[in-house]
């Protein structure tokens, strides 16, 4: 953002309606200007009609020689219920041989069927399904054979295959279109009755619960009061020792407001995050810090490294960074990968920040066309290679979905 973007942004950013209203007008007008769909100086791969979903968890498998992903069968237009999406993953020399594994109703267009690795492996997948109208989640092998159903929707796996986290993915979508499940059979609940959820997967016995009752009670807020509450987003650390999640809610003047809680799988230790009123997207950086863009009190939006069960934080990229987007840090090269919003032009960046030099490149620029908004919004969400200096990227600038594999090898020289 410029000057000029990042004063207005501060003024209206807790008015999302407003916000919008004004992104609305000024890409109306300055996307007449035309652009390029895609400007790089690396080398990259690209495959149309695939993407993998959220930026959180890697599409790669822990040997790095497989690569999930999503195939569109549908039309570009909000879901009703109903559309399937195919899964597969890519194999062989840079991951050209794609292999399907069948298709699902349990997706959206912006987390997909939280399609992912069963843990710490690379011979068995999980995804989210629908079953007789209600939200399940099914662990296939590689050749596409079933080998078990959990009876609730996935959010993430642990590392070491011993937990799963939930939510309700129903009422995520009604408080966050494009970010939940239309199912044949509503399950809204209520406050009390409500969860997120931490499974043991030998059993799906339920390891740790909290109701969003329960949630709303620890240091409530005046805003709670007869908002809509729902928990979003959760991802274990690489120990799998702790697992984050979020709790949010829309006020009556339909302003999100969110906080995040850390928890051990079993239910101690539950803590509550320092953060004021926004946390956007995190990863974990290590097995005892998340890396995210967020608002810490007194100090303002941005991004943030934040120590579990302390809140002690330490800010980077003020100077060089300046909004929000879906970061992954890793420690070991001194880097940080992520993403911006659309820009006036519908523009969107790949960007590599270097830890230890505050130093910003951008490797890949694509255009968005108009068509990809609201709930239709494709944001690039970087992930990375668990050895090779690769990102993967979802992306739409030929008017459709495309995997992209860029080698940013040359950046880091």
């Amino acid at each position: 953002m410029n000057k000029l973007e990042s004063i207005i942004y501060d003024f209206v950013k807790d008015n999302p309606a407003l916000k919008q209203k004004i992104v609305d007008i000024y890409q109306g007008i300055l996307g007449l200007v035309p652009q390029k769909s895609i400007e790089t100086d690396y080398d990259y791969i690209e495959r149309e009609g695939c993407f993998y979903g959220f930026h959180d968890k890697s599409p790669f498998s822990s040997d790095g020689s497989k690569l999930l992903s999503h195939k569109v069968l549908v039309d570009y237009k909000s879901l009703q219920g109903g559309e399937e999406i195919e899964i597969g993953y890519f194999e062989g020399n840079d991951w050209k041989e794609y292999i399907s594994l069948g298709k699902t109703l349990g997706w959206n267009w912006q987390l997909a069927s939280m399609l992912q690795w069963f843990g710490d492996c690379s011979d068995k997948i999980i995804y989210n399904e629908l079953e007789d109208g209600h939200s399940i989640s099914i662990i296939k092998d590689l050749s596409g054979n079933f080998i078990k159903k959990f009876n609730f929707p996935i959010v993430h796996i642990s590392p070491d295959q011993k937990y799963a986290s939930s939510y309700n993915y129903f009422r995520a979508e009604k408080a966050m279109p494009g970010y939940g499940v239309i199912t044949e059979k509503p399950y809204l609940n209520t406050n009390e009755t409500d969860f997120f959820r931490v499974y043991k997967c030998d059993d799906q016995s339920i390891a740790f619960e909290i109701s969003l009752a329960e949630a709303i009670k620890i240091n409530h807020h005046p805003s709670m009061d007869g908002a809509f509450h729902f928990f979003h987003h959760s991802l274990f650390n690489p120990l799998s020792n702790r697992l984050f999640f979020l709790h949010r809610w829309v006020d009556n003047t339909s302003r999100r407001w969110t906080r995040m809680f850390s928890v051990n799988p079993d239910g101690t230790g539950l803590y509550l995050f320092p953060m004021d009123e926004m946390v956007s997207h995190i990863t974990w950086a290590s097995e005892n810090e998340i890396f995210a863009y967020l608002r810490y009190p007194n100090q303002g939006d941005g991004y943030y490294l934040v120590e579990d069960k302390t809140g002690k934080e330490k800010r980077f990229f003020q100077n060089i960074f300046n909004s929000d987007g879906h970061p992954t840090m890793d420690k070991r090269r001194n880097i940080v990968i992520t993403d911006t919003y659309p820009d006036r032009f519908r523009n969107q960046f790949l960007v590599l920040c270097k830890t230890d030099k505050e130093e910003r490149i951008n490797l890949c620029k694509t255009h968005l066309p108009s068509l990809f908004k609201y709930d239709l919004q494709v944001d690039l969400h970087p992930r990375l290679h668990p050895f090779l200096n690769i990102a993967c990227v979802d992306a739409a600038f030929k008017g459709k979905h495309s995997l992209i594999i860029l080698d940013f090898t040359e950046a880091l020289k």
